[in-house]
């Protein structure tokens, strides 16, 4: 699996829904994609990056670092991707996806 696919992989083991990666590439000089998703709760969200360091272990990707522990978003910098997960409150509060609104958009189902 590639980089994406883990991250989404490990979104959907905590019942992440409303998964939208963005496509930064030529846009942002950081990074090559953003993957924004909603979850249900903080422990949800939490759960989210101890999927991801487990998924790593065995793999080429790293964490560069994660921030927003035990609070309603979570994002996780694996270097070309960011992955930000938010409570379905915090991600509507914020209109998060209304700043990406004209990057080209791949929702997952």
């Amino acid at each position: 699996m590639n980089l994406e696919e883990i991250l989404i992989d490990c979104v959907k083991k905590v019942r992440g829904e409303n998964i939208c990666v963005y496509d930064m590439l030529n846009r942002s000089p950081f990074y090559d994609k953003m993957i924004i998703a909603s979850v249900d709760s903080l422990r949800q969200a939490n759960a989210v990056s101890g999927y991801i360091e487990e998924a790593f272990k065995d793999t080429k990707f790293k964490i560069r670092n994660i921030e927003g522990g035990n609070t309603s978003w979570v994002l996780i910098d694996c270097f070309d991707i960011i992955l930000s997960v938010f409570t379905k409150e915090e991600r509507e509060h914020f209109s998060i996806d209304k700043i990406y609104m004209d990057y080209p958009v791949k929702v997952v189902e």
